[in-house]
C-alpha cells in the first residue's frame, strides 16, 4: 500500500517521531510503519527498530479491523502481520475472523470514498 509521504513532502508537512518527539520523522518508505489503519513515521533506523519491538508503547488508540472499535493495545494484545502491516486485535476471536477474510478487512473503508 502506498503511504501518504509523497503528499506530506509535497505540502511541506513535518511530523514528529513517535519514539523520539524531539526529532522530526523522515517521511519516506524506509521510516514508515503501518499499524492497523494508522501510519507512523520514525526519525531513524534505530527508532524504527524500537517501535517495531513494542509498537503499543507508541501507537495510542487503534481500530480493531474486525469490530471497528477503538482500543488501546498492550503487550498482551493479539498481534498478526498481513500485507506488510502490523495488526493488533481486542481478542483472539477477532483474530480468527480476520484470518478468514484478511484481504477485505486489512484496508480501511473511508466513508464516501470506499476502500483505501
Amino acid at each position: 500500500m502506498q503511504g501518504p509521504e509523497i503528499w506530506l513532502n509535497n505540502l511541506g508537512i513535518s511530523v514528529e517521531c513517535v519514539v523520539d518527539p524531539e526529532k522530526q520523522a523522515l517521511l519516506d518508505v524506509d521510516h514508515r510503519v503501518f499499524v492497523n489503519y494508522e501510519t507512523y513515521y520514525l526519525s531513524s533506523d534505530e527508532n524504527r527498530e524500537k517501535f517495531l519491538v513494542a509498537p503499543w508503547q507508541y501507537t495510542g488508540m487503534l481500530t480493531d479491523p474486525v469490530t471497528k472499535e477503538r482500543f488501546q493495545p498492550s503487550a498482551d494484545s493479539p498481534r498478526r502481520e498481513h500485507a506488510n502491516r502490523i495488526f493488533f486485535f481486542q481478542n483472539e476471536g477477532n483474530v480468527a475472523l480476520f484470518e478468514s477474510a484478511a484481504d477485505s478487512l486489512a484496508v480501511p473503508v473511508v466513508p464516501y470514498a470506499g476502500r483505501m
